[in-house]
């Protein structure tokens, strides 16, 4: 099955479940599993995707101790996402990865980064209001050109979690800025 992207782009993936040796689902996720989506848009560009999600604290210190008496939780950061990948001639980040142009900045709305489970469609990743901060790219000697985009985020859920915002962890009322 061959899943297109809007670049005209296609993965194809193997929608055959992945065994055990006892027969049994398997439960490991792996790259090759993850279905990266723009805005419900599968892109077919990325081959890697590191993200995260850090708590702020600060350290309560009170006299007569050296170390803290207490760490405060004091917010959920802003969520950080880095994806990479090769180098499309004609479809630069402005294309599928939703990178803004300078005319787009004052209209500029929040994206969601969606990776499902190509096996299951699960949803396994889902990062919501969700913009570009930057692109870089590289051109190397007997090697395809490579792209890395970073974005952030303001919410982050996964099939397990609930998000920050108290929804259910069914990610189907998370709440995603700009759609």
């Amino acid at each position: 099955m061959a899943l297109t992207t809007n670049s005209g782009l296609s993965q194809v993936g193997n929608t055959t479940p992945q065994t055990t040796p006892s027969g049994g689902p398997q439960k490991t996720m792996t790259g090759g599993r993850a279905v990266i989506s723009v805005n419900n848009v599968a892109v077919g560009v990325f081959d890697s995707v590191s993200y995260s999600a850090n708590i702020g604290s600060e350290p309560i210190f009170i006299l007569g101790k050296f170390n803290p008496a207490e760490i405060a939780v004091t917010s959920q950061e802003a969520i950080s996402l880095t994806c990479s990948g090769f180098r499309i001639v004609g479809n630069g980040p402005y294309a599928d990865s939703a990178v803004a142009t300078v005319g787009q900045l004052l209209a500029l709305e929040g994206i969601t980064i969606t990776i499902l489970d190509r096996q299951t469609n699960a949803t396994i990743l889902k990062v919501g209001g969700v913009i570009a901060t930057g692109y870089s790219g590289s051109y190397n000697a007997k090697a395809t050109s490579k792209i890395t985009v970073t974005y952030v985020g303001t919410t982050i859920s996964d099939e397990s979690s609930i998000s920050q915002d108290g929804y259910d962890d069914t990610l189907q009322n998370a709440p995603v800025l700009g759609s």
